[in-house]
């Protein structure tokens, strides 16, 4: 069985994040997203949710947006028939949810917006799977992807490579009777995300297949990130957005381009020592990236990437926090 075939199996038996709809969508993204554009209402635009799960999350964001179209795609159908119900739940008319696998046939576009949260990991080739994204996203068009950090991820990493092993590459209940006898087990609030309140106790499997079960799984550093973009078509620049760890978050602002705010990032939340906090404040831009990362370790973050215009189409403090431009 391909890598590709073990993902599809591992979600069509454990749909992520929740094995039911439950009473609540989750807004995360559409709150990220509402941070990055000047448009407030997305009033016309295509989106794509480039393997949607659930729809926790697409459902989230379509639900603050009802002048978008959006199209969510994802390999397992026992996930998309969870994001069907949950779009029936709660009348969102704006939303079309597609089987289909990213390299795939179809899915031509353009859209306008294209969101990946938490599937770079489970790509063969990460690189292809975002040309292929590029070749979709419309002249002036944005990408917003949430990806694993190798700093916070590094012990659930080790854990996860030892769970294979001693489970002999089970995706199933083995795996999981593994995961259990090793004492671990992921966090609903990890990711600075919260789950949806379904009630059903099984989705603490499926919160532990996704994390120790999984055949593929890739994190990286910011820059390592950004140079997946490199000299990518139709992609003329890369930027952070925020970081994510166990329990939190934060809105970065390295280039300092907007008003003192809680939802960002500050020095003090780095440094309490005023020296240490002028030096940081004094490095380029990339090297202050580089030192939230170290002193962080985050568990995931967020970055943005579009067309040279589409950087216009930004709040200003994302030009502050571009790492590669093409």
């Amino acid at each position: 069985m391909s890598a590709v075939e073990q993902v599809r199996e591992l979600y069509e038996r454990y749909p992520c994040p929740s094995l039911t709809v439950g009473d609540d969508l989750i807004l995360d993204l559409a709150l990220g997203i509402g941070m990055v554009v000047r448009d407030k209402t997305l009033a016309g635009k295509r989106v794509l949710d480039a393997g949607c799960g659930t729809g926790h999350q697409l459902l989230g964001l379509a639900s603050q947006y009802p002048r978008a179209r959006f199209t969510g795609m994802d390999l397992s159908q026992s996930s998309l028939d969870v994001a069907a119900e949950l779009r029936a739940r709660n009348g969102l008319d704006n939303v079309e949810l597609v089987r289909g696998a990213i390299g795939g046939p179809g899915f031509e576009g353009p859209y306008d917006l294209i969101v990946m949260t938490g599937v770079l990991h489970c790509l063969d080739d990460p690189r292809a799977g975002l040309a292929w994204l590029a070749e979709r996203l419309a002249p002036g068009g944005l990408m917003y992807l949430w990806l694993f950090h190798s700093f916070g991820e590094h012990q659930r990493l080790v854990d996860r490579e030892l769970v294979r092993l001693l489970a002999r590459g089970d995706t199933g209940e083995e795996g999981l009777s593994v995961v259990r006898r090793l004492g671990l087990g992921r966090s609903a609030g990890r990711y600075g995300t919260h789950a949806p309140a379904g009630g059903d106790p099984r989705d603490q499997d499926v919160l532990d297949a996704d994390a120790y079960l999984h055949p593929i799984v890739r994190a990286h550093r910011f820059g390592e990130a950004a140079r997946l973009f490199e000299g990518l078509g139709g992609i003329g620049w890369v930027a952070l957005n925020g970081v994510n760890w166990d329990g939190g978050g934060r809105i970065l602002d390295l280039g300092r381009r907007h008003p003192s705010s809680p939802v960002f990032l500050s020095d003090a939340d780095l440094f309490d020592d005023e020296d240490l906090a002028a030096r940081y404040a004094a490095l380029p831009v990339a090297e202050r990236a580089a030192v939230v990362e170290l002193r962080l370790a985050p568990t995931g973050f967020t970055i943005v990437a579009g067309a040279p215009r589409a950087e216009e189409l930004c709040e200003p403090r994302i030009s502050g926090n571009v790492l590669l431009r093409n």
